[in-house]
């Protein structure tokens, strides 16, 4: 769901990889566990059953407002039971239940629907039940079902994650329970088009003034991602050509007055399928459909094989078309890992960023991501599974989840990375079913060959970020030969109490550029290294793939600045990040501000002390949660009696 996206290698550290892990780190990881399971929240959903089939046969009105259903949900015992019960919101009125073809009685209470068996059925009898109800649903969470309008006509359309389809069909309401397939009747008014997942295998005009569409799913589906959106679409359908004889429709049903603004976004989407199906494998509902169906909502909703959405962008579609590997094909189990479904849908814009506008556009967005990151609170493994916030925190599930995926990428190299996607995507295990942290762990560690525990275990049972300090100076050897001494520290941290984390150092001598990989398994470390040739600069993390803060402490005195220096930002025009460089020669408060034309302040990018070196800020479109106007925009250096300003542009 998207709210508004080496050349030397030192032996310790494979060795450290393949087991020597740090115990500070698995001191804290214990006791982080023994607190998740202190805070362990009881799903909703029985179970004692396994769901195998939906079939929601549902019939619309407008005036009045009603919904009509008969859902049929067919399911099988865990073990043996003589009861059994579903979830459903109170709001709806149940008239009559029956169990394999017979009356049933039941009660409904506390949102749950109770049906006893009359007698034991064991794990080999299927159990099919029919649910008559009907009601005005009381939408949940960001609008589990309702009724709206746009442009003067009707919109009704259903958003159910987390807890919200329980809120419009009687359902096992977790997602760790995938049916197998379902059904979606929906019967409307005949001026109307209702959108919904898998194929349309029938509309039947009822000769009442009403339509029935009936949808076929033949994928397992969780029971958030079964929806309806009915309008007066325009539908328009294009095709995902995926060999040179074979194609798959791509429907998308559209309000009739943003079709013309939205088509040419539309238009993408069989580009975006392919460099997706390409890192992850083929587009996993191949023998369906994609497509979307506009709703009233802002962002928009990974229904399967039919996204819903608010808008129509290229962060937002691509965002969508993503999670249907990560999130529909493998599903969270739990919304405890939500990330495995937020935070890859979010990375898979930055690889169709990649693809469409080349490397640096992905560098710059996943920069973005882990600007944003940096202000989220918690653990990226959502703690309070009952807040719907908490689960959908732009700055934790979102932005820094995709950001783990970008640094699991710096230290595997893109190769084996993509190897542990594509793994990951296909893994028997998962497809078509649910995942946790761990199972992608342990797909990544067969792909990687070595361990990856203490990468997870502070990126996503820990907190914040690392926020490094480093020193360096050099000795000449022998003739051309010169030691590099690097002297690496980190603040303290909450949990963990600092990260270990393999970092790149590039040291820039006169005969060239060398790349060096070390472990930064200590708080406080240095490292040495022998190069040929003067060295001349000194840049930690040159790819920046660590999401962290930096600060230069000391450099060698012949290559501190000799001058005070404001240098044009980089790049100008820019959207959404630009770079800016600075060099003060001696320690100093710098403070770095940004101003619009007319003066307002929008930023402070840096007050604080600086020691002599040459220094890079960042300055991000996106101020205070808002983005800021196309525009002509000036910073200012302030540096004791020195000061500077020069100007830059953004563009959208």
């Amino acid at each position: 769901m998207n709210k508004y996206f080496i050349l030397v290698v030192f032996l310790f550290l494979a060795s450290f990889l393949r087991g020597q892990r740090n115990e500070l780190i698995e001191s804290e990881k214990k006791q982080f566990i023994q607190s998740a399971k202190l805070q362990k929240i009881l799903y909703p959903g029985d179970p004692t059953i396994d769901i195998k089939y939906y079939k929601l046969d549902l019939t619309i009105t407008l005036s009045p407002q009603n919904l009509k259903g008969i859902v049929t949900v067919n399911l099988i015992p865990v073990g043996s039971i003589n009861q059994f019960f579903l979830d459903l919101n109170n709001t709806m009125k149940v008239d009559s239940i029956f169990i394999n073809g017979s009356a049933n009685s039941f009660s409904h209470s506390n949102n749950q629907l109770i049906l006893p068996l009359g007698r034991s059925y064991s794990s080999n009898e299927l159990i099919s039940s029919v649910i008559y109800y009907h009601g005005d649903p009381a939408p949940t969470g960001f609008g589990s079902f309702t009724f709206g309008s746009h442009n003067g006509s009707p919109s009704i359309y259903t958003l159910s994650e987390p807890y919200g389809a329980s809120d419009w069909f009687p359902c096992k309401d977790t997602p760790a329970d995938k049916a197998d397939s379902s059904d979606q009747w929906i019967t409307c008014p005949a001026n109307l088009y209702a959108a919904s997942n898998g194929l349309l295998t029938a509309i039947v005009d009822n000769g009442d003034g009403t339509k029935t569409y009936k949808w076929k799913n033949n994928y397992p589906i969780a029971q958030y991602l079964l929806s309806l959106a009915v309008s007066n679409f325009t539908v328009y359908t294009n095709y995902y050509n995926y060999t040179p004889a074979d194609s798959m429709p791509i429907v998308n049903h559209i309000y009739p007055e943003t079709f013309a603004g939205a088509k040419s976004v539309l238009d993408e989407t069989p580009f975006m399928i392919k460099v997706y199906s390409d890192h992850f494998g083929q587009y996993p509902f191949i023998k369906e459909k994609y497509g979307h169906a506009q709703f009233g909502w802002g962002g928009g909703m990974e229904h399967q094989t039919c996204t819903s959405a608010g808008s129509f962008s290229e962060a937002l579609v691509s965002h969508e078309l993503g999670h249907q590997w990560f999130g529909d094909k493998i599903t969270c189990r739990d919304w405890h890992h939500i990330w495995l479904n937020e935070g890859f849908a979010t990375y898979c814009t930055g690889l169709f960023y990649e693809a469409e506008y080349g490397t640096a556009s992905y560098l710059s967005y996943m920069e973005s991501n882990m600007e944003l990151a940096k202000s989220a609170v918690g653990s990226i493994w959502v703690q309070n599974i009952s807040d719907v916030n908490e689960i959908f925190d732009n700055t934790r599930s979102y932005a820094k989840g995709s950001a783990v995926l970008h640094m699991l990428r710096g230290i595997t190299g893109d190769s084996v990375f993509f190897k542990i996607l594509r793994t990951y995507a296909s893994d028997p295990a998962l497809v078509y079913n649910t995942a946790v942290t761990e199972d992608f762990q342990r797909d990544a560690e067969t792909v990687y060959g070595q361990s990856l525990n203490y990468f997870f275990q502070e990126w996503i049972y820990g907190q914040n970020y690392p926020k490094y300090g480093l020193s360096w100076n050099y000795n000449i050897m022998s003739g051309n030969l010169y030691n590099v001494t690097v002297d690496l520290s980190q603040q303290d941290n909450s949990n963990p109490s600092f990260f270990t984390m393999p970092v790149k150092i590039k040291v820039s001598t006169l005969s060239g550029d060398t790349i060096f990989t070390v472990l930064n398994n200590q708080k406080s470390q240095q490292f040495m290294f022998t190069v040929i040739g003067k060295p001349t600069d000194l840049v930690f993390d040159p790819d920046n793939y660590i999401m962290k803060s930096f600060s230069l402490i000391d450099i060698p005195d012949d290559l501190k600045p000799k001058a005070f220096n404001l240098k044009q930002n980089y790049p100008n025009p820019f959207n959404p990040l630009t770079k800016i460089e600075f060099s003060v020669p001696q320690k100093s408060l710098v403070t770095i501000k940004v101003f619009d034309e007319i003066g307002n302040q929008v930023a402070e990018l840096l007050n604080g002390v600086k020691t002599a070196g040459t220094y890079t800020v960042e300055f991000s479109a996106f101020q205070n949660g808002k983005s800021l106007a196309s525009g002509v925009y000036y910073y200012t250096l302030t540096a004791g009696t020195y000061t500077a300003s020069k100007k830059m542009i953004l563009i959208k």
